[in-house]
């Protein structure tokens, strides 16, 4: 009996040390959790702290509550700049200066985005967006100044500066898109997010509407327009800093965010380098290049060829229509019943056809423009010819945004890491950008408008070859670390294992 004792003892002390040993997941630091062999941070575990804590709580550092203050964002920054914007030519008298003021600001965002995947890691998403929200009144403020007191050089200037900042929300946003919400949930996520960025759009529509209602030629909209928007965007900074830092954010089940661990300046831009040179980045660059480059090319359709109350019906209409259009497009892309290739073939198709007979539309309308003359098109004056020329316009803007949905979608579907993202998400805006600054800049003169809307016809042609090959490269289920850094390294280890052995 003595000896079967001592082992029953024995038994119980070493679970007594075993259950000692345990330490609780809540009790560690996040930088001190467990790495893989490529020094990424990987916590399966759930958090219980955060599914045990009240529903403010869990509302407050949920995904779901991220994801409307980035549409918050959205609302009262770049929607309202859009809604200026979607005046043709920001509601001045002419489109010139402002293609030319909306080129300085992309190429400034551009430059930006292209680095803001390290500088988004290092100083964090919330701050990121920080930064850009205490810029937003430069959008409207440039354009009042111009309309009113005719002092250009202001335009151009908040433009340069709201470019570079607007570039740190971009990165930070779309990191977010691509890395906080689940797989089987990111296409509702980017539709809640693109419906309130359209429902900005389409508070700012109104207003245009309502203070230009009268005006049935062509010309600029009223300035005290844009004191309006001016009153929206100080509310920017309000939202960003009521988002979660990522660490905190939490998931609908409580699990954590895939998050690398934080590495020196020097690795992340190397990181930074393997993403430039992985195949997909260069796949994605065409599609990103087009996918808001029709802007400036119909931008100026508008403001050439429409009245002033035309061109302000047309800023509330198209984000009203977008807001349903998204929200489908998103479910559509949530559903399980299809592959994720499959879906991807699908969100292909739904845009890329109707933009197709757009294009052709608005050649067959340039055609018509120069036998009639110069004419500011007006839906109670012209009627008819008015939605004929109007048509191709309004598919084009309310089908882009399912274009730059299906990227964001596809990109999200190889990793859902956030460091990953930013470095995804950066060079995604940078291309992006860069084919905005373009389209801006090409329509920033007094030329042939028949030849912007032949580059966008080339763009377009080179675009379907490279989300053909993208698509093929999308999994079954993405990483939950980088894939392209920590696939290099562990290629890497298995090349040299061969030579040694």
């Amino acid at each position: 009996m003595a000896p079967l004792a001592y082992k029953e003892a024995t038994s119980i002390k070493d679970d007594e040390k075993l259950e000692a040993s345990k330490v609780d997941v809540e009790d560690v630091e996040e930088d001190q959790l467990p790495t893989t062999q490529a020094d990424f941070i990987e916590d399966p575990t759930i958090d219980q702290t955060y599914l045990n804590a009240s529903k403010s709580t869990k509302f407050f550092r949920g995904t779901l509550f991220q994801m409307i203050m980035f549409g918050a964002l959205s609302f009262v920054g770049p929607a309202m700049s859009d809604a200026i914007t979607n005046l043709g030519g920001g509601g001045l008298s002419t489109p010139y200066l402002a293609n030319l003021a909306t080129s300085l600001q992309y190429a400034m965002s551009c430059a930006m985005t292209l680095f803001g995947g390290p500088i988004i890691n290092k100083i964090g998403i919330k701050w990121s967006c920080i930064i850009a929200a205490i810029a937003f009144p430069l959008a409207g403020s440039g354009y009042y100044v111009s309309a009113k007191f005719k002092v250009d050089w202001f335009l151009l200037f908040s433009r340069v500066v709201g470019g570079i900042t607007s570039g740190f929300l971009y990165v930070g946003e779309t990191t977010a898109m691509l890395s906080y919400p689940h797989v089987h949930e990111r296409g509702k996520y980017l539709g809640i997010w693109s419906a309130m960025r359209n429902s900005g759009s389409v508070i700012g529509g109104a207003i245009n509407f309502s203070n230009n209602s009268k005006a049935s030629s062509a010309g600029g909209i009223a300035w005290s327009t844009y004191l309006i928007f001016i009153a929206f965007e100080c509310t920017g900074i309000f939202w960003a800093v009521l988002l979660s830092k990522t660490k905190k954010v939490r998931r609908s089940d409580g699990s954590r965010v895939p998050y690398s661990k934080d590495i020196t300046w020097k690795g992340e831009f190397l990181a930074l380098w393997k993403h430039a040179q992985n195949k997909r980045t260069w796949l994605v660059f065409m599609p990103a290049f087009y996918s808001f480059f029709y802007g400036g090319v119909y931008g100026t359709y508008l403001s050439l060829h429409f009245s002033v109350r035309a061109r302000a019906l047309s800023s509330l209409i198209i984000p009203t229509a977008v807001i349903p259009m998204v929200m489908a497009y998103g479910s559509m892309l949530d559903n399980k019943r299809w592959s994720q290739k499959k879906r991807g073939w699908i969100a292909f198709a739904m845009w890329a056809i109707p933009q197709a007979a757009c294009l052709i539309w608005t050649g067959i309308e340039y055609g018509k423009f120069a036998t009639e003359g110069k004419v500011a098109y007006d839906y109670r004056i012209h009627g008819k010819r008015w939605a004929e020329a109007y048509l191709p316009y309004f598919i084009i803007f309310t089908t882009g945004y399912w274009t730059q949905l299906s990227i964001y979608w596809i990109l999200g579907t190889f990793s859902t890491d956030v460091k990953s993202s930013s470095r995804t998400g950066g060079l995604f805006r940078a291309f992006e950008t860069l084919g905005q600054a373009i389209s801006y800049g090409i329509n920033a003169n007094t030329g042939n408008k028949k030849i912007p809307l032949y580059v966008l016809c080339a763009v377009f042609a080179l675009t379907l070859p490279c989300m053909t090959f993208l698509i093929r490269l999308i999994p079954e289920k993405p990483a939950e670390n980088d894939d392209v850094v920590d696939g290099q390294v562990v290629i890497a280890k298995e090349q040299m294992e061969q030579a040694t052995s």
